[in-house]
């Protein structure tokens, strides 16, 4: 009875698909109670499509004029530090200069500074000609997650954020 099935079977898909269509498909017996007589095995191939979004902050010349504070004084403007949360949004970044030691001044597009101190054996001065980072899921720059590419090429993480705001 099986035998008639299989003979029946191959006779349709003889006469009704292509030679090349049925090249895709393999019959075998499987010899299992739980599984049909006749299983049609296709072979599949795994895709994978990445993408990235590269985020660059271009160096900024001078340090941004903050709202109320418009100093013309000729000495360099000293900054009290305030702490800010663990997470900047990507989108409200605007640029970026080396800060002193290890850390580096962000800028916003609304002339907020903001310091961000890198990690372990990281310099400010390698991201003289700008940053750039991969856009996370959330669109989020972040304490101890993100990674700062700088354009000479060191990768630095970020320890702590500070608000900067002119004494």
């Amino acid at each position: 009875m099986r035998a008639l099935l299989v003979i029946i079977l191959f006779a349709v898909a003889w006469t009704t698909l292509p030679y090349k269509a049925l090249a895709q498909f393999k019959v075998a017996a499987i010899n299992s109670p739980f599984m049909p007589f006749l299983g049609l095995k296709t072979n599949f191939n795994q895709v994978r499509i990445d993408q990235g979004v590269i985020v660059r902050f271009p160096a900024s010349a001078s340090a941004p004029v903050t709202l109320g504070a418009q100093r013309q004084s000729v000495g360099p403007i000293k900054y009290k530090e305030k702490k800010i949360g663990k997470c900047l949004w990507v989108n409200r970044l605007g640029g970026s200069r080396p800060g002193p030691d290890r850390s580096l001044d962000l800028v916003t597009r609304d002339g907020i500074l903001i310091r961000a101190y890198l990690g372990e054996g990281c310099l400010a001065r390698e991201f003289y000609a700008g940053t750039y980072m991969e856009r996370s899921y959330d669109g989020k720059l972040c304490v101890n997650r993100d990674l700062l590419h700088a354009r000479t090429g060191a990768k630095c993480d970020i320890d702590k954020f500070r608000l900067l705001t002119p004494r």
